[in-house]
């Protein structure tokens, strides 16, 4: 095993390679900045290799790791080759041309189960699915392991354990909250036509949808045709310590993906903030909840029987459905803390280090 520790003479260094990062939003951008953060607070030396533009090289420059933002196949080359190991944000074939080039150890991380649309995406993905079969692979559920060809290491995602945290005196007034980009495989759609159910029974129930994107047009018209507009704020997009606190305020979060989701780090903020989260049994939704929360099948009527019971049972001063104590929460949560989840990262790159180690001194 190759020495770790801060402060180590010869820290190793670490490229992270993930095409979708910082400014944009998302769960792979967050678990990637997270990943980087800590693996530089643990004394490496991190960089990351980007195809997003960024807002401001001084902006930059508040993190603690160099980020390379670039979509040049000659600049991704000389990155990978400054690194003592490439760790993949998933499978990419055009970092892979890079790696193969750079000759530096490779591990992929997968948060995604690489199902293309069409014959060519399916041919590609194809491939994406075939190289796991020649690199160590990371995957964040085992419902994601399942679905790769390539032996894998599960280690699920983790979250800002400083950021999203339980209030000490928690103020909850208001019940529901929605926080995903608002698009239909997230079920925003399923989530307000639910909520509808919810007020035939509880009238004073409310709803906020946190997130932005495509479908919010179509979304704030059904709420207005549902005749609920005054029951249901959307808060827009929200960051950092304004989400936590926007969080902290609800009840019980909802997770209505209709989408195969690899894991789900929203899952974890809810109920890191939230006294009950309500999920939907799609992909890893299910491995991200554990026992914190309520799952259901993804439709209205499972989604609107889930909420009711929960605002049913807050008037009656019961403990709410899904609802677990704090000791059970933080064993839950002790899963997911950054140091936690980078630690077992590293074990698996400094083995594939090692292993490279040993071939090449054959």
């Amino acid at each position: 095993m190759v020495e770790r520790g801060i402060g180590k003479p010869q820290a190793l260094n670490i490229c992270i390679f993930s095409r979708a990062f910082y400014p944009a939003v998302g769960g792979l951008e967050h678990i990637a900045q997270l990943l980087a953060t800590e693996i530089a607070r643990l004394g490496y030396a991190v960089e990351v290799v980007t195809d997003t533009p960024g807002i401001s090289k001084a902006d930059d420059q508040q993190f603690p790791f160099r980020i390379v933002r670039t979509r040049y196949h000659g600049e991704r080359v000389l990155a990978f080759k400054r690194a003592d190991a490439v760790l993949f944000m998933n499978v990419t074939l055009h970092g892979m041309r890079a790696a193969l080039m750079a000759r530096t150890p490779v591990v992929f991380s997968h948060h995604g189960i690489y199902e293309g649309e069409g014959l060519l995406g399916r041919f590609l993905e194809l491939l994406k699915r075939q190289l796991t079969l020649l690199y160590p692979n990371i995957s964040v559920s085992e419902f994601v392991s399942r679905r790769i060809p390539g032996q894998s290491t599960v280690i699920p995602n983790a979250y800002d354990n400083a950021m999203f945290v339980r209030p000490v005196a928690p103020k909850r007034d208001r019940e529901f909250i929605f926080c995903g980009r608002l698009v239909s495989d997230k079920g925003a759609d399923m989530c307000v036509r639910a909520f509808a159910q919810v007020l035939e029974c509880v009238q004073d129930s409310t709803l906020t949808l946190i997130g932005d994107g495509p479908e919010r047009p179509a979304l704030e018209s059904l709420v207005e045709h549902l005749g609920i507009s005054a029951r249901v704020h959307f808060a827009g997009t929200l960051r950092g310590q304004e989400l936590a606190a926007e969080l902290q305020r609800h009840a019980s979060m909802v997770v209505p993906s209709l989408c195969q989701e690899a894991f789900g780090i929203v899952a974890l903020e809810g109920i890191a903030c939230c006294d009950t989260i309500i999920a939907t049994n799609r992909g890893g939704l299910p491995e991200a909840v554990g026992n914190c929360g309520l799952v259901v099948e993804p439709t209205v009527d499972d989604l609107a029987a889930g909420m009711i019971s929960v605002a049913k049972a807050r008037r009656a001063g019961e403990i709410l459905p899904g609802e677990v104590s704090d000791d059970a929460r933080k064993t839950h949560l002790a899963a997911h803390t950054p140091e936690t989840v980078a630690q077992r990262y590293l074990d698996v790159i400094e083995q594939a280090i090692s292993r490279r180690a040993i071939r090449g001194g054959a």
